[in-house]
């Protein structure tokens, strides 16, 4: 039997049906993906996207959206009820069938990686995937939240996991 993993990114648009259906599009267009379900949340202002595949394949997915959101989405216009950091808050990888979590692990590092080298976009893991104790709550890494990520970004124990210590205003 394949490999499945799943991937549920959040991202931090829950109004615009055009930025929500393009994002829907740019993970379903990736070879080997399934989207599963899309749920956006006007209030909270994200949408939470569930598709599975392959390893490789929802990391494809899961960097197609990220492309899509760095382009249309602006954090520094950003305003919600829930908590985020970014355009692409959080991008977890679950493990479904034949995979262990160190694979998903091994995903959500090596999604992490293309990612900052593609986008010069600053990533944090968290969860499972720490690297440290203090990252693996994600209302730790989620303190202060996008408002507080300019000063936090400038603090060694904050320096992000991949890319620079830098803030980019549209995508957090």
């Amino acid at each position: 039997m394949a490999k499945l993993v799943e991937c549920v990114p959040n991202f931090s648009e829950g109004k615009s049906k055009e930025v929500i259906d393009a994002l829907a599009a740019a993970i379903s267009q990736t070879e080997g993906c399934r989207l599963l379900d899309v749920d956006p949340g006007p209030s909270t202002n994200r949408t939470v996207f569930t598709f599975v595949g392959s390893p490789e394949a929802v990391i494809d997915g899961a960097l197609s959206a990220a492309r899509v959101a760095y382009q249309l989405i602006d954090m520094s216009k950003h305003k919600g009820e829930h908590p985020r950091m970014g355009a692409l808050d959080v991008c977890p990888f679950i493990p479904v069938r034949n995979v262990t979590m160190e694979e998903c692990v091994n995903c959500a590092n090596r999604f992490a990686e293309r990612l900052t080298k593609e986008l010069k976009v600053p990533v944090y893991l968290y969860g499972e995937a720490a690297r440290s104790e203090s990252r693996r709550s994600l209302p730790a890494v989620r303190a202060g939240e996008y408002e507080a990520l300019p000063t936090k970004l400038q603090t060694p124990e904050w320096a992000p996991d991949y890319g620079a210590p830098v803030f980019v205003p549209n995508w957090g």
